[in-house]
């Protein structure tokens, strides 16, 4: 726990930002367990509270068991097929989307990763970007974390073989350029393939907490936030020119740690004297990209609800320089490589030498990357496989209040029926619903005018508020209840 947890050394902070004071949490490195490289991993936690009060330094279940215990006796599969017998209050599956344009991250420089025909990537957009050491790689779309359990505590269990990544091989660059400067360096915008390639793949089930059993609904349009904590391996394989790959390593971090929430800064200065510096921003699930990422309390406005289930995920460590004994898989052990293989089943943490990890059929090995940092980026979409509605009550996302065909949270006039949804004026806000004509979000005096001009007209027209065609008496007793009102409501415009 502690080699690889930012509890290694906790600093905490009032940090005034939009007057919201966060928690850093600060692993320092004296190069000991790193081949020499020293610095900083930063977690600005921006005051995000979990389930039962836990904070970014908390992963283990709460009370002791996830769920009421039964996993431990009658297995994952039991659990999935049997979640409420388990305890389990909700599944999940998340899969990354790529690169989407939009990101809060701060741009960055990125090298070329030993390639001799192309130079660097100056002021890069890192939306769904990998960063190792000082190369880049896009996350693609299609990466998955299937069948994530949550119990009724907030707790994670995710089984190790449901976290599929996808190969890293490439960047996507878009080079950030901000009003007043010039393009810099020689690489247009495109896609570039690099001479190294990632396989990425858990070697442990995934525990930690997920936030949304402290909103009013594991499907609210509300900002939720979580993390989780598994060991992780990546087989590197160098690329040739021609295509073809040849495996080189197997690079393994224990207690990798990812999060839904927060800002993330690396900066290590390796033996050689070169400084590694990286960062990334998860963007609060269900939020805006525009909305200060320091709004993370379930009660926050988020946006409209094309952000809903839309999530972002980060984590960063360092290889340590370190011993492992990893248990092949058959698939490898039959000669299988390149990209989908995994080389390692599992690790046997409880052998800590070589004798013991070979007398057991492990392969004793270490990371030849020790000393580069890396943080893992994505963005993605949630989805709600199961939640019990005897606890947590009706998914809100489909409750028809008026019962006009359309769910509240997807209706332009939440409150009176209206199955044509019309929208003459394209606010997002039903005619049936908004007598505000001239569009100064209230409805007065200054709409009376307006809404005379359009008496007796027919056809898709604003002033027809009962939906008939035709504005006329019948529209003009809506437009007087309406008198001194906001126009809506609307599941589509924010409050």
């Amino acid at each position: 726990m502690k080699k690889f947890s930012f509890t290694l050394a906790t600093i905490a902070a009032t940090l005034v930002t939009a007057q919201v004071s966060a928690v850093q949490w600060v692993r320092n490195l004296d190069g000991s367990t790193t081949s020499g490289t020293t610095g900083t991993i930063t977690l600005d936690d921006w005051d995000f509270v979990g389930p039962q009060g836990r904070q970014a330094d908390s992963f283990a279940p709460w009370g002791g068991q996830f769920g009421n215990g039964a996993i431990d006796t009658m297995g994952k599969a039991y659990c999935l097929a049997n979640p409420t017998l388990c305890g389990i209050g909700q599944i999940q599956h998340v899969i990354t989307s790529g690169p989407d344009g939009i990101t809060p991250d701060a741009r960055a420089n990125i090298l070329d990763d030993f390639r001799p025909d192309t130079g660097n990537f100056p002021n890069a957009n890192v939306d769904s970007l990998t960063t190792f050491y000082l190369w880049g790689y896009t996350t693609a779309p299609g990466s998955t974390f299937n069948n994530m359990m949550i119990d009724l505590d907030g707790d994670y269990f995710i089984p190790q073989e449901d976290m599929l990544f996808e190969w890293y091989n490439g960047i996507d660059y878009t080079q950030v350029v901000q009003a007043g400067e010039t393009r810099v360096g020689s690489n247009p915008d495109g896609t570039y393939n690099n001479s190294l390639g990632f396989q990425p793949y858990a070697l442990s089930d995934g525990i930690g907490w997920c936030g949304s059993v402290i909103a009013s609904h594991p499907n609210a349009h509300e900002a939720m936030a979580g993390q989780v904590k598994f060991d992780i391996a990546m087989d590197v394989y160098n690329r040739a020119a021609d295509g073809t790959l040849s495996y080189f390593s197997t690079e393994v971090t224990t207690d990798f740690e990812m999060r839904s929430f927060g800002n993330i800064v690396v900066d290590l200065t390796d033996a050689s004297g070169t400084n590694q510096f990286m960062s990334a921003q998860a963007v609060i699930n269900n939020t805006d990209a525009s909305v200060a990422p320091q709004a993370v309390g379930p009660s926050t406005p988020v946006g409209d609800f094309s952000w809903h289930n839309r999530v972002s995920f980060m984590g960063a460590n360092i290889l340590p320089a370190m011993n492992y004994c990893g248990i092949e898989t058959a698939e490898w052990i039959s000669g299988a490589r390149g990209i989908g293989v995994k080389r390692y089943a599992s690790l046997r943490k409880d052998l800590t030498t070589q004798t013991d990890c070979e007398a057991a059929g492990g392969v004793w090995d270490y990371n030849a990357f020790a000393g580069y940092g890396y943080i893992l980026r994505a963005d993605g979409n949630r989805y709600i496989d199961f939640f019990d509605e005897t606890v947590y009550g009706t998914d809100p996302m489909t409750v028809d209040g008026e019962g006009d065909g359309f769910p509240d949270t997807a209706d332009n006039c939440s409150d009176i029926a209206n199955p044509t949804q019309q929208d003459t004026d394209g606010d997002q806000i039903g005619n049936a619903c908004d007598a505000d004509f001239n569009n100064d979000n209230f409805v007065n005096s200054l709409d009376i005018g307006l809404f005379k001009a359009m008496f007796f007209a027919t056809g898709d027209v604003e002033g027809d508020l009962n939906g008939d065609n035709i504005v006329n008496s019948l529209d003009l007793g809506l437009f007087k209840s309406k008198f001194f009102n906001t126009p809506g409501p609307s599941g589509l415009v924010r409050p």
